[in-house]
């Protein structure tokens, strides 16, 4: 007979085998690669990503493809085949959207931003779904309003290219602007020069990876540097008047909403 006991005694093991699985993912896939044991960190994510592990798979098909130097041959096919992440547009789009409309669906029925994110990518693209720009720029909205950086930037170019809403050249700075301004320019000068600094001391004679340890980070900088180029090219188009009302109806959206800047 099933009593309480019983199925407490399941549940606290359950929830002991969860925990166990989490500690081993993280010391066995993530931590390998921020120690930059790559070939190792391959294997062990490998182990997960087989057993369904979503945060495995982007990883492996990010060392697939992120991994350089040292001799290492990147691995597309294999890339593509467990995150198949692509630059398109300003954005980040997987390749094998079925699969990721799965994961992005029930992350963000429990609110998550990257999982909104990733489903309006998928409606604003067609990729893997019917193309619906309304749906798109709904899901962006909603991502954006909470203080997510590239749906603020993906709701910008909604409105700069009417895509599921109005053209609106005002509100797309505004977005766009919000974006970028999560950085000011003394601190993003200094966060490029560090980078270039970083490159320039790599040891190319082993097989660096530990950047992918920072996906999301690395997600916000393109984001904010992509929004900064964007405002460079609406500043051609618009009028002075223009760009005035959009700076301040961003900081009437940043006082509203209590936005906060990106901390590297």
């Amino acid at each position: 007979m099933l009593t309480l006991r019983n199925l407490m005694t399941f549940f606290l093991m359950t929830i002991g085998l969860s925990v166990h699985a989490e500690l081993d993912f993280q010391s066995g896939c993530k931590d390998l690669i921020k120690s930059n044991q790559c070939i190792e960190a391959i294997e062990a994510c490998t182990v997960f990503a087989n057993q369904g592990n979503p945060e495995a798979q982007t990883l492996l098909g990010s060392l697939y493809s992120g991994t350089r130097y040292g001799g290492f041959r990147k691995n597309y096919k294999k890339s593509f085949t467990w995150s198949g992440e692509m630059y398109k547009g300003g954005e980040v789009v997987p390749e094998n959207a079925r699969k990721a409309k799965v994961w992005y669906e029930k992350v963000a029925e429990k609110g998550n931003l990257d999982g909104i994110n990733g489903l309006a990518r998928l409606y604003r693209y067609g990729t893997g779904v019917r193309k619906d720009y309304e749906k798109a720029f709904q899901y962006y909205l909603q991502a954006a309003l909470a203080g997510h950086t590239p749906s603020q930037v993906g709701l910008g170019l909604s409105y700069r290219d009417a895509k599921g809403v109005k053209k609106n050249l005002v509100k797309a700075y505004a977005w766009l602007s919000i974006a970028a301004d999560k950085i000011d320019t003394q601190r993003w000068k200094a966060m490029e020069k560090r980078y270039k600094d970083e490159q320039e001391n790599l040891d190319k004679s082993t097989p660096q990876c530990k950047h992918l340890s920072k996906l999301d980070q690395m997600s916000e900088r393109f984001a904010i540097g992509y929004a900064r180029q964007m405002i460079l090219d609406l500043k051609q188009r618009m009028s002075i008047k223009q760009i005035n009302k959009a700076k301040k109806l961003a900081l009437e959206i940043k006082k509203e909403r209590a936005f906060t800047r990106s901390d590297f």
